[in-house]
């Protein structure tokens, strides 16, 4: 079903959500990440996963668990400077990271496709029907899939940098936030961990490589649901880092975005990692 036709059907089914508690929609597959998605990665998530059978190698089992994701209607949000410990935690500043109102702005996400709506739209987590992930006492992630709420069929959790320095330096701390992770997403929702695209600076991707590492290591051994995606890679960073072209520059030309890389950055890295991402979503479709 082509994308317009998908969300014009979509939306019409959102517009009749009986009560505030219920979320207008709850999409086919849930991306759920930092900044990167709120500048731009979003957009692309959409498209991806909405080819997601032309990039894949497709087998008669594939292509049954496919079906499983219904019409692939994607949704993205991304809350800035938040990774697992900020969804895991029930109170404190880890928690406030996505539920405190953003002082300045007065909201602290991205969000894409969520209501049928495939652009980007910035909001304050906790606020509006659709991000009620701020209940007292209880996790975002608790929260976002309390029953009767967010039910994707799957969800993709696209982190790395605001646990890097965490990660890498305290394997104990990525296992509790992998083991948290796979305890508050229910078993019943598949679920992939991809580690976010490199950024501009090698140092920053070194911590970064060295914190995938050990964030996967910890998934590996709490022996969870959640399939693991090393996103970082050689190739990965020789495609992306230090690329000024793929990065937001002033008018002198020099990159003053180096966190954040453009959607055809974004676009590059999905495109590498296409062969073990095909794997670890029909391996969590089972």
């Amino acid at each position: 079903m082509k994308r317009a036709l998908r969300l014009a059907l979509f939306a019409g089914f959102a517009a009749v959500a009986p009560t505030f508690a219920v979320a207008q929609s709850t999409p086919d597959i849930l991306v759920l990440g930092d900044s990167q998605i709120s500048f731009g990665a979003g957009e692309v998530y959409l498209n991806y996963f909405d080819e997601l059978p032309d990039r894949c190698k497709m087998t008669s089992s594939r292509k049954r668990r496919l079906a499983k994701l219904g019409d692939r209607q994607t949704a993205a949000i991304g809350v800035r400077s938040t990774s697992l410990n900020s969804w895991t935690a029930k109170s404190g500043a880890a928690k406030g990271a996505i539920c405190d109102v953003d002082k300045t702005y007065g909201v602290n996400a991205g969000a894409y496709g969520i209501a049928g709506n495939p652009d980007r739209k910035f909001v304050q987590i906790g606020k509006g029907r659709d991000y009620q992930f701020c209940t007292p006492k209880v996790s975002p992630f608790e929260a976002a899939f309390a029953e009767d709420y967010y039910k994707p069929k799957l969800v993709v959790l696209a982190f790395i940098g605001n646990s890097a320095k965490r990660w890498r330096d305290d394997p104990d701390a990525a296992r509790r936030d992998a083991k948290q992770t796979q305890a508050q997403i229910p078993k019943d929702i598949p679920c992939v961990f991809l580690t976010t695209a490199p950024v501009f600076s090698k140092a920053t991707n070194d911590t970064r490589m060295a914190a995938q590492a050990a964030i996967a290591q910890a998934f590996k051994s709490t022996k969870g649901h959640c399939k693991v995606v090393e996103g970082f890679s050689h190739e990965t960073r020789a495609a992306i880092e230090g690329q000024a072209k793929y990065f937001r520059k002033n008018a002198s030309g020099r990159v003053k975005d180096p966190l954040h890389p453009s959607k055809a950055a974004i676009r590059k890295f999905l495109d590498i990692n296409t062969p073990a991402l095909c794997d670890a979503i029909f391996s969590a479709l089972k």
